[in-house]
């Protein structure tokens, strides 16, 4: 059971008219403490992630670029993201949030990080509304620093986690599981360790059939220290930016699977919420919810 869970009131920045709602964290936040999942004193607010934690797996330049603001009219049409201050300081913020929540993980179990899942930002390049992988970073710090041999990222966003396959491509410490939409974003696939793409208007029964003959086996194949759980919620019937037909019951069997074959291997799960872009905010909030609240079932 988690001590603390992360979040920070600075996720949310105003970008005018975009596509993707900062403010979808905040409400998740606010949402989970409403309703009595998590309580507001055991918040933790990240604090900025040092540049050596951002140069684990991202090229000096392009840190240099996101940071201090020399990001470039194509660097931003690329990440679909108009760089401001307060934007590359969130997305700073989101890489210690999911380290965070990460060591917490494997002190006690699970780690709930409200926010994060970026795993469309490369080396040296953002795409996707994403520009600092924070699991990546949270995967390759760990590592370094001896706190774990090997880690799985379990990635269920309705996208292929690209940047992320890019970054570990052929390495056997840290391994991918991905399950996304055949086609659609993004338009050039990277190689993961696991990729499965499933057709559009797959529903529950077609979701859930797959994914508990896949995860259990590269589970038990890559025997990781650490998942780390990309839960993006864009798999949704209703989502903007997704084809596939899951429903909200759908999802929580999903995520309760997730948690469970973890849980009985004894294997820590760091949580992000990644995406969802429901045309109701309110929708893509409760989803983000009902994750957590199926990961604190599990563990608890």
């Amino acid at each position: 059971m988690p001590r603390h869970w992360f979040h920070s009131p600075r996720y949310t920045v105003d970008m005018g008219a975009h596509t993707f709602p900062t403010v979808k964290f905040q409400r998740v936040a606010e949402s989970l403490v409403e309703r009595g999942v998590l309580s507001s004193a055991f918040r933790v607010e990240p604090g900025d992630p040092s540049r050596d934690d951002l140069l684990l797996v991202h090229t000096p330049s392009w840190v240099e670029r996101v940071l201090d603001g020399k990001m470039t009219l194509d660097d931003e049409l690329r990440a679909e993201l108009p760089w401001s201050k307060k934007l590359a300081e969130a997305h700073a913020l989101a890489v210690s949030g999911t380290m965070l929540a990460a060591r917490e993980a494997l002190e006690r179990g699970l780690g709930i990080h409200v926010g994060g899942g970026a795993h469309h930002a490369f080396p040296d390049h953002g795409e996707g509304f994403c520009l600092l992988n924070d699991l990546a970073v949270a995967a390759e710090r760990l590592r370094r620093g001896g706190l774990a041999k090997s880690v799985l990222v379990v990635d269920l966003d309705v996208h292929q986690g690209n940047g992320t396959a890019a970054i570990f491509r052929d390495r056997l410490d840290v391994c991918t599981f991905s399950m996304h939409q055949e086609e659609g974003y993004p338009e050039k696939r990277e190689r993961g360790t696991v990729d499965i793409e499933l057709p559009a208007g797959a529903t529950d029964e077609d979701y859930l059939d797959v994914l508990t003959k896949r995860l259990p086996a590269a589970l038990d194949a890559h025997r990781p220290d650490l998942v780390l759980y990309q839960a993006g919620v864009d798999v949704h019937e209703r989502d903007l930016l997704g084809s596939l037909k899951l429903t909200s019951g759908g999802i929580a069997a999903r995520d309760r699977f997730v948690f469970e074959a973890c849980f009985r291997r004894a294997i820590p799960v760091g949580v992000t919420l990644g995406g969802g872009y429901s045309p109701s905010l309110e929708e893509t909030v409760l989803l983000h919810v009902q994750t957590v609240r199926e990961a604190l079932a599990v563990f608890s």
